[in-house]
Parts: structure tokens; sequence; C-alpha cells
């Protein structure tokens, strides 16, 4: 991939050796980036006030391979955790890190309002079975709604969901920095091979 790269021109990688971001853009995976935050939409709203004009800095809006990988871990491991607000944490574990911000906050949407009840149910069973401690999830049976029943499960239990949700948030921590990393990689071999195959029409 090193030759190809050489035999480019400078349209499309920075002086670093990175794609540039109007090549993404341009490219097959260019109508995903669409769904992923901008600058000019975050401006002067709740993150940026509460992150202040870092948060808006150039260097953690660029696409590099580094900052994609490092803001992709981020990003899911607060997805992981069982909080609101979790943009907030991934902003700034983002800008401390120097990571792709944009990724990391659209990381976190991983969970939602109506998936987390169930990723919170998931991470208590498997904090018990790691733990080796009788189920709680009798609780949810007796609940009225899975709301009351999550709230009942992480009052009764809070060690074996803790230790659930440490383990879910390494787990697919690493699985999105390597993952990143990988599709990142796959990404760059599918633009220099579109771009030599109409080179030699």
């Amino acid at each position: 991939m090193t030759e190809a790269r050489s035999s480019l021109s400078n349209e499309f990688f920075t002086s670093e050796g990175e794609i540039k971001p109007a090549v993404w853009r341009r490219s097959s995976v260019g109508k995903y980036l669409r769904l992923i935050p901008r600058k000019k939409q975050l401006k002067d709203s709740f993150l940026h006030r509460k992150l202040g004009d870092k948060f808006l800095r150039e260097e953690y809006w660029q696409p590099t391979r580094k900052a994609i990988s490092r803001g992709f871990a981020i990003g899911c491991f607060w997805a992981m955790i069982p909080m609101p607000f979790q943009m907030i944490p991934s902003g700034l574990f983002s800008i401390l890190l120097r990571a792709n911000i944009p990724l990391s906050l659209a990381a976190v949407w991983i969970t939602n309002p109506i998936t987390h009840p169930i990723l919170i149910v998931f991470q208590l069973w498997l904090g018990e079975c790691i733990l080796n401690q009788p189920s709680s999830l009798y609780i949810l049976q007796n609940a009225d709604t899975l709301t009351d029943g999550v709230i009942a499960l992480i009052k009764h239990a809070p060690l074996p969901l803790m230790t659930g949700v440490a383990v879910c948030a390494v787990f697919f921590s690493l699985v999105g920095f390597f993952g990143s990393r990988f599709f990142y990689d796959l990404a760059i071999k599918k633009i220099i091979k579109s771009y030599q195959a109409r080179q030699k029409k």
C-alpha cells in the first residue's frame, strides 16, 4: 500500500500521509460521513458550552488513523457506562487524548435510552457470572415496568453490575479501537484501488 500511496498526487494525502477530508467525502464512505456530527452543527451547542472552545479545534476533527481509532474507542467505552449525558465525558476524553471528536460522539449512540435498560440487565448478568453470585434477575418479574426493575436491580446488586459494566466498557472499547483501524485501512485500499482503476481508463 505504501507504493500505491507514493504514486498518488498530493491532492489525496496530507503531508503526514493521511487521506484529506475532501477525499473521504468523495469516496464510497462519504454517504456514511453525513451521519457524523459536523463542527458547524455543534458550534454554540450544549457540548460546546460545557467543554469550551477546545472542543472546536481543528486537530480534534481531522480524520486521521490515530484520532479515529481513539475516538471510536472512547465513544464505545462511554456507551457502555449507564449514566446520562455520556457525550460530555466522551468529548472531554477526546480532547485529553487527542481523539476524533465527531466519531467519539457518534459511537456513544451505540446505546440509547431504549436499549440501555436491556444492556444493564445483560451487564448485571455478566457481573454475577464473573463473581459467581446468584442471579438477581427475578427482581424484574416483580417490577411494574422494565425501568422500575432496572432501578431495583442497580440498588440490589451494584457490585456485580459495576463488574459487568467495566468488562463491557473495556471489551467494546478495544473492539472499537482495532475494528476502526481495520476499516480505516480497508477504506484507504478501496480509495487507492478506485483511483488506479480510473487512471487505467
